[in-house]
């Protein structure tokens, strides 16, 4: 309930304003009765202003945050909204072949996650509880914000996990790679194992139901490919908006002239990621989704080339940054792909 101070102080503005409409449009003249609309008007000019009041004193879901005290005394705060990223993880970045379509795992603020690689995420729910509790193990229990080194990775061109956590208005970034093959000491070490800890805790805390996730928007990722299978049959491309070679030009690059043999592929989109990706609009979708029938991946024919075609579903925290979640080979820091809207380029000839 509003306090009374409050609701006399809205009564009084309310009998204020009230009193200044009726002088000015010089209502005791033209309405000898007014006053039997006085409480009518009153009322209404009361409810305006609580809404007005209860609006300025809503709290801004833009600026929805959640605050905890740590052992130590000290706070941790983060975003509540569901396209804010908490805890994020890739594994890759060595040269072993390795490409994730999606991150490992993806938490947000209001407590989904969203579990990849691929294409098929799965999407479950963390209670708030169960979300603090895992916050608190991390902080706490595991110490990461205060860990001396944030790189554990000893051994060149190996495979590595990428944790992200976004916590007091800053993103803290680990890598988690082969680690004491050289002479270490004995607090790296320990924090070495904090760190792997702290990484389990977050796969186990990830238990309940989960279910398919789907997005209203989608990019679409193209490359050429020198291996289809011919035992298929192979489409054409019948798109009016773009060919194929635009599209993976524009976000893979051109493919340079192969002195050695037919097989000129620089491993965009199958080991490293591309330099850009293309959001469709809702008519594009629509079409390409029908020449797809119903399927993510699809291998297409287009002037004697053949390109895969890979429709991926936006994540909530990408489709408000406008960056693509991705981790490829031979690169052992995140930096996301940009997504680019509206018509593709049309390539410059080669000299």
């Amino acid at each position: 309930m509003k306090p009374i101070y409050r609701i006399r102080k809205q009564i009084s503005l309310a009998n204020y304003v009230f009193s200044i409409w009726i002088k000015s449009l010089r209502i005791r003249k033209r309405l000898p009765c007014y006053t039997l609309f006085q409480p009518i008007i009153i009322f209404i000019i009361i409810m305006l202003v609580t809404a007005c009041d209860s609006s300025a004193n809503t709290p801004s879901i833009n600026n929805a945050k959640q605050t905890l005290s740590t052992s130590s005394g000290s706070t941790i705060t983060y975003n509540t909204r569901p396209q804010d990223v908490l805890i994020r993880t890739f594994y890759g970045g060595g040269k072993l072949g390795t490409f994730e379509m999606s991150p490992e795992i993806s938490i947000y603020g209001d407590g989904n996650y969203i579990l990849g690689p691929g294409l098929q995420m799965q999407q479950g729910r963390l209670q708030a509880v169960a979300l603090q509790q895992l916050l608190h193990k991390l902080v706490d229990t595991y110490g990461l914000l205060k860990l001396n080194k944030q790189q554990f990775y000893d051994v060149p061109d190996q495979n590595a996990t990428v944790l992200q956590l976004m916590l007091n208005d800053k993103e803290h970034t680990y890598l988690y790679g082969p680690f004491g093959n050289m002479q270490e000491s004995a607090q790296d070490r320990s924090e070495y194992q904090r760190l792997g800890n702290a990484l389990t805790s977050i796969t186990e805390a990830l238990v309940g139901p989960t279910h398919s996730y789907k997005s209203q928007q989608m990019v679409l990722l193209v490359h050429q490919t020198f291996s289809p299978d011919l035992s298929q049959s192979i489409p054409y491309w019948s798109f009016q908006d773009f060919t194929l070679f635009q599209l993976s030009t524009f976000e893979c690059g051109l493919i340079p002239s192969d002195l050695t043999g037919p097989n000129g592929d620089t491993g965009c989109l199958t080991y490293t990621v591309p330099h850009t990706a293309l959001l469709l609009n809702t008519q594009q979708l629509q079409q390409i989704k029908t020449l797809l029938h119903g399927q993510e991946q699809a291998v297409f024919l287009e002037k004697g080339a053949y390109y895969s075609v890979t429709l991926r579903p936006l994540l909530p925290d990408e489709i408000e940054q406008k960056t693509l979640a991705m981790f490829g080979s031979q690169e052992l820091s995140y930096t996301g792909v940009t997504l680019a809207e509206g018509p593709v380029p049309i390539p410059s000839p080669t000299p």
